[in-house]
């Protein structure tokens, strides 16, 4: 009898835990769990708009839920630990960006760096949006060059998060201009523009996504974009190179996982993802959040991953940081 209750107590668990969706089955083929997106940043922001948008469809797809969990602070760099220490095993992916493979280089304390990441596919490469306060007086690039000169190292400049693109924006914008700028660092794009938008800062270079609310309810004037092209839900804002600058600045947005990620996890995401990518409906709706949609499969990516992390390396060494 004794025998008999303790199997009969075993049962009860397992099905317990199967009802309650607390583990895969190995045997099953992937994904039959529950799949953690982790965001390394704040909801709201350009990075969780876009992973939002994106895991919605793949839900459809895929047959899984997909829990997005924002772990911010430390520009990031708690949530990428937390992905480069998670197990394998395909349950816990991140969204990752064009510098963070450098990350070590950037912040004291960050021990991850480029091997210690699976790179999944890349499904965005988005452009900057330069905005002004609506009574700074300022109404093009020329404008805010000219104060900048006037006033060296005084002008604040808004960044959604220390040494992410919008740092190294900065960066390419004073060596392309020779002005220094005074920086400013919030917690994402969405907080440098509504310090913009409040007369707290004097510019900022959000995500289009971050500011599309504020340019549109008119509280910050958008005086140029940093694409090769002007971006069709801003038609009337030129781009740098309109502005007479030799400029353009964009950050990739994409998947990873830890290190070993399985090639059956790895090959189940991206095409995933590639197949969003073939409905009409997400490219639109994309487009009205003002995310830049470019997909680029895992065979490329994977190389275009680690050449990247080269380019930024450089960058860094020669900036001296």
């Amino acid at each position: 009898m004794k025998r008999f209750a303790i199997l009969l107590l075993a049962l009860v668990c397992a099905f317990g835990t199967l009802y309650a969706g607390g583990g895969s089955d190995a045997n099953a083929p992937y994904p039959n769990n529950i799949i953690q997106m982790i965001v390394p940043f704040g909801a709201g922001g350009g990075a969780d708009i876009s992973v939002r948008l994106l895991t919605n469809y793949m839900e459809d797809i895929l047959g899984q839920r997909i829990v997005i969990q924002n772990v911010s602070g430390g520009s990031g760099t708690i949530g990428f630990s937390q992905i480069a220490s998670a197990k394998p095993d395909g349950y816990t992916l991140g969204y990752f960006a064009s510098t963070n493979s450098n990350d070590s280089r950037l912040f004291q304390g960050v021990t991850y760096g480029v091997d210690d990441f699976t790179p999944i596919c890349m499904y965005s490469n988005d452009a900057h949006v330069i905005v002004v306060g609506k009574n700074s007086g300022i109404e093009n690039m020329e404008d805010l060059i000219a104060a900048a000169k006037g006033k060296p190292e005084t002008i604040t400049f808004g960044l959604g998060g220390a040494w992410t693109s919008h740092d190294f924006l900065r960066i390419s914008l004073e060596e392309a201009t020779g002005v220094k700028f005074k920086r400013m660092v919030f917690q994402g794009g969405t907080a440098a523009v509504t310090a913009v938008a409040g007369g707290n800062c004097d510019v900022a270079v959000p995500f289009v996504s971050e500011a599309l609310a504020q340019i549109q309810a008119g509280n910050v004037i958008p005086i140029a974009i940093t694409s090769e092209e002007r971006f069709e839900l801003l038609p009337d804002v030129p781009t740098c190179k309109e502005s007479g600058l030799d400029f353009v600045h964009t950050m990739w947005r994409g998947f990873v996982g830890p290190a070993g990620l399985p090639d059956e996890v790895v090959t189940t995401i991206d095409n995933a993802v590639k197949q969003v990518f073939d409905n009409p409906e997400y490219i639109q709706e994309n487009l009205d959040a003002g995310t830049y949609s470019q997909y680029m499969g895992h065979e490329e990516f994977a190389q275009f991953y680690l050449d990247n992390h080269e380019q930024y390396l450089e960058l860094i060494e020669s900036e001296g940081l």
